[in-house]
């Protein structure tokens, strides 16, 4: 965003997403054991140092968010790598792409096209974070191609082949993230956003604003060698068709320093992060996931020099595909009246960082081609707006938008809450007032049917139906069981589990909340497969339970102070909860020793004992390591 150079921009980034339009699958590395040892590319990472020092006098400059460089390179599984043949005609091509000190890597490739045989795999060093698989599906005719960055300095590529055919692809460029991608900070928890940032669906704030912000996205920029921060809106058109096209700034895609706009084949590998959000108010400790598309291209914006002075800074882009049905979007509608509106919100990604909202509650005030906004305090925070929210809209209390997101001087610290403000270009200025010909103006695409409205209302393009689970446990002791629950959105007719491993029982289940058993060490790989209706959504963990000798990490005091049994004495109905979902399993003795009750326990159970005889009863607790027994007093 450009920012008023009052405000020096001293701010990290967050990341990130594993969920490109992919198929199902996991590498072969993941389910079986490949003996040779993987090739590894090791690139120099840049100067550090100077570019911190160009991203300072860029800040003072107004210049987008830059979080990242390109290492040019020229990896091809050609001559590139390891090749392996497996049993059943199966080939493996594996290679590692390594820098030091990376905060995380990302690929762009100038030739990607996979054969229908084909899928291709990419994971980091330790297999927690898993993108793909991608299919022929990710092909795009002008052969460039792009996937999301990984946090870590080393990442993996497996590519997976089951008979005849050659697949063409040359990495021509690795993205190397050196600020912060996805910590946690000691003063704000997850991510790099100003600490009076509030989360969107923080409650009051985003309560109202539950199918808007599906439309709000954040965007990865690529101009040349350097990749940028900035947020867009997914936006409706009178024809109502979904048609994919994507609202944010125009400064946002202009090279100050070369004078020129991005190029095509930079558009065709700009990503697009959907979803990317908390679930609920509080930060969370890793990060969420997130639905990505990659590659646009240009439709129309405010200036043919990149200037925004006497502009209102738009430019209106179209997805190179379709978003997926199960991303579940939402394309949001418009208001062209100049007229200020008296409250609403802005949604954005301040810093790359995950979604945000910022609320104003006194009118905009009108400055020609721009709306002035100043934010007000929540009750959670005070939102504003940083570097990488250029181009967020700005919705008016109809969920409407009237402004893409320009410049500002709106900060978290005491001076700027209280005196800066944002400016959002108009879209009323936008809709025919930045030139005469259709690529100055938004009228001829979102107007296509030559309606004349002046306001539109926005549309669902996709299901409410997201998968996501839990386990009651990810670090199990050996041998013990851990309970899986669904965490996910609607309400799922059914459930596919899949637990991936030698060991491990079931291997598949049909149950809302399987329980499972882990025999052997290591790190498991989970996937869920929900659907509703005709609606279906999956999810997939890779390592996400480790199972060793050493169990629940928790120490004794803490897990039995963290249970809660009553009423103790009890007439035969016996309640069970927990705070921190540490037991695993509970069982109910008689005095002589006999098993009378087993269950396993995920955050609250009710048992049954009223068939049993009066007496001294003891219950044990397990959590995978350590035991508690207590006792308890059965009198009907």
């Amino acid at each position: 965003m450009r920012k008023s150079l009052l405000i020096a921009i001293n701010i990290l980034i967050s990341q990130f997403c594993f969920s490109q339009i992919s198929s199902d699958g996991i590498p072969v590395s993941f389910s079986q054991t490949l003996s040779r040892e993987v090739p590894t590319i090791e690139l120099v990472a840049p100067n550090i140092i100077a570019l911190e020092k160009e991203d300072n006098d860029n800040a003072l400059k107004g210049k987008p968010y830059r979080y990242a460089v390109q290492l040019e390179c020229d990896i091809d599984p050609s001559k590139d790598g390891l090749w392996e043949n497996l049993e059943n005609g199966i080939r493996v091509w594996r290679v590692n792409i390594k820098s030091e000190e990376a905060q995380a890597l990302g690929l762009y490739y100038d030739a990607f096209r996979l054969p229908s045989n084909g899928k291709l795999f990419i994971y980091n060093s330790d297999k927690t974070k898993l993108l793909g698989a991608y299919t022929s599906v990710n092909n795009h005719e002008s052969g460039f191609f792009a996937n999301e960055i990984i946090e870590d300095s080393q990442l993996t590529l497996e590519y997976v082949q089951k008979g005849e055919g050659q697949p063409l692809i040359h990495i021509n460029q690795v993205s190397y993230a050196y600020r912060s991608i996805n910590k946690a900070r000691s003063v704000s928890g997850f991510g790099d956003s100003e600490s009076c940032q509030v989360n969107v669906n923080c409650s009051p704030e985003g309560d109202d604003w539950q199918d808007v912000k599906r439309a709000v996205c954040r965007i990865s920029i690529k101009i040349g060698s350097n990749s940028y921060w900035c947020s867009g809106s997914f936006i409706n058109n009178t024809e109502q068709n979904c048609k994919p096209y994507i609202l944010t700034a125009d400064h946002c895609t202009f090279d100050d320093d070369n004078n020129t706009y991005a190029s095509t084949n930079d558009m065709n590998q700009w990503l697009f992060y959907f979803n990317y959000e908390a679930s609920e108010c509080e930060n969370p400790s890793s990060s969420p996931s997130s639905n990505t598309m990659t590659g646009c291209s240009k439709i129309s914006n405010s200036s043919a020099t990149g200037s925004i002075s006497g502009t209102s800074d738009f430019h209106l882009l179209e997805l190179n595909n379709e978003p997926p049905y199960d991303y579940g979007l939402f394309a949001a509608g418009w208001n062209r009246a100049n007229s200020a509106s008296t409250n609403g919100v802005g949604i954005h990604h301040p810093a790359g960082d995950i979604k945000k909202i910022s609320r104003y509650t006194q009118s905009a005030t009108s400055s020609g081609y721009d709306w002035r906004v100043k934010w007000a305090s929540t009750d959670n925070g005070h939102g504003v707006t940083e570097g990488g929210s250029s181009g967020s809209p700005l919705l008016n209390a109809n969920k409407q938008i009237v402004g893409d997101l320009s410049t500002g001087s709106s900060a978290c610290s005491p001076a700027f809450l209280l005196n800066g403000s944002d400016f959002y270009g108009k879209f009323s200025y936008s809709w025919d007032q930045n030139g005469n010909t259709s690529n100055r103006q938004l009228k001829p695409w979102l107007d296509p049917t030559n309606s004349g409205v002046t306001n539109l209302d926005g549309k669902v393009c996709g299901t409410s139906l997201f998968s996501n689970f839990k386990a009651s446990h990810t670090h199990v002791l050996t041998g013990y069981s851990t309970q899986f629950s669904y965490t996910g959105t609607g309400n799922p007719d059914s459930y596919e589990w899949t637990f991936y491993g030698a060991g491990v029982s079931p291997s598949n289940s049909n149950e809302p909340s399987p329980v499972v058993t882990y025999s052997n060490n290591g790190n498991y790989t989970v996937r869920l497969k929900v659907t509703e209706g005709d609606d279906e959504s999956s999810e997939i963990k890779p390592a996400y339970i480790l199972v060793n000798s050493e169990g629940s990490s928790i120490d004794l005091e803490e897990f039995k102070q963290s249970l809660n049994i009553y009423p103790n004495p009890t007439s035969g109905i016996l309640f069970v909860s927990q705070e921190n979902e540490y037991l695993t399993q509970i069982k109910v003795y008689t005095i002589l020793g006999k098993e009378v009750y087993s269950n396993n326990l995920l955050n609250s159970l009710k048992i049954d004992l009223s068939s049993k005889s009066n007496g001294v009863y003891f219950i044990e607790f397990s959590n995978g390591k350590e035991k508690i027994t207590e006792r308890l007093i059965l009198n009907r």
